[in-house]
């Protein structure tokens, strides 16, 4: 009974969010409409990821919005054992589209909030050709492109953007991506 109630601890615990490290939040986009986030994106640099931790190249993302506030999301990866593909979930916290949250477990624990990270677009080019997303406490950052390269001031955008919000750059580092990788997800 007393390890019940420490697990149920726990994971109330775990689903309580972080605070950002300067005591608030980044500025995530106030409106994002997910319509256009739909299709391949590129993971052109990162700071790293739980979720994508045995990801060595290639990371890259396959969209499908299947409502105003819901993406489907099939990531892949290349790792030392070969191609990793995990599907997902990224949903839209609250009116404010521009924060998300995305889970990589089964829909059977959906309801679990210790299971949802926030992704939060931090900002995002006119054209949709690129994305600046971190999370809450400042510790993930990533750059998606939907080439696998992105041009230097577009880069350099995302880079002040993310220094401005407290984020630590340094720490931003580019992705790997090999002419064998295998071709976009549809």
């Amino acid at each position: 009974m007393r390890a019940a109630a420490l697990v149920v601890c726990g994971l109330i615990v775990a689903s309580v969010p972080l605070r950002a490290q300067s005591g608030r939040w980044p500025i995530a986009l106030e409106v994002l409409d997910l319509e256009p986030m739909a299709g391949d994106w590129f993971e052109v640099a990162t700071s790293g990821s739980w979720s994508h931790r045995r990801c060595t190249a290639d990371t890259r993302f396959h969209w499908t919005v299947t409502t105003a506030r819901t993406i489907d999301v099939l990531s892949a990866c290349t790792t030392p054992s070969g191609v990793e593909l995990r599907h997902g979930r990224i949903r839209a916290r609250g009116s404010h589209q521009g924060r998300l949250s995305v889970r990589f477990a089964p829909a059977l624990f959906a309801w679990l909030p210790a299971i949802w990270t926030d992704y939060w677009v931090l900002a995002a080019d006119q054209e949709h050709a690129w994305l600046l997303v971190g999370d809450r406490a400042r510790t993930r950052l990533s750059v998606l492109s939907r080439w696998v390269s992105l041009d230097e001031a577009s880069l350099a955008r995302a880079v002040r953007v993310a220094r401005v919000q407290g984020f630590n750059v340094d720490r931003l580092e580019p992705v790997r991506h090999t002419s064998g990788a295998p071709a976009p997800m549809r």
